[in-house]
């Protein structure tokens, strides 16, 4: 049976965000509807793009297979932490990221559970 399935990465771990990515690509490529949100510390990891290595080609996969639904836009901010390497809204734009607030300024889950989505927080 084909499932639909978000992805939520709000891990800031990178190996942790590595396979988010894998899994996410895999369950899309047999069959299932996939989306993937950035949110929290999860949305620094677009600053590993402009590293060699299998984030930006996992990355490069799921955004070609239109699996990137964006990235919360006060966590692509900076959340006020004051980390610069977690104020990323402008790289998230420049990958063509849409920042997401519907939900008091976060990414919202919920139109996603109402269309039936099964919710896969890493």
């Amino acid at each position: 049976m084909k499932q639909k399935l978000l992805f939520m990465i709000f891990t800031g771990e990178a190996c942790k965000q590595n396979h988010a990515f894998l899994y996410a690509l895999e369950c899309s490529e047999k069959g299932h509807t996939v989306r993937i949100i950035l949110e929290g510390p999860g949305t620094a990891c677009v600053n590993r793009l402009t590293e060699d290595g299998k984030f930006r080609e996992l990355f490069a996969r799921a955004k070609n297979a239109g699996l990137l639904e964006g990235t919360c836009k006060t966590a692509s901010g900076g959340c006020s932490t004051g980390e610069k390497l977690r104020s990323v809204a402008k790289i998230a734009e420049k990958e063509g990221l849409k920042l997401i607030s519907d939900l008091d300024g976060h990414a919202g889950i919920a139109r996603f559970v109402t269309a039936g989505y099964q919710v896969v927080v890493f």
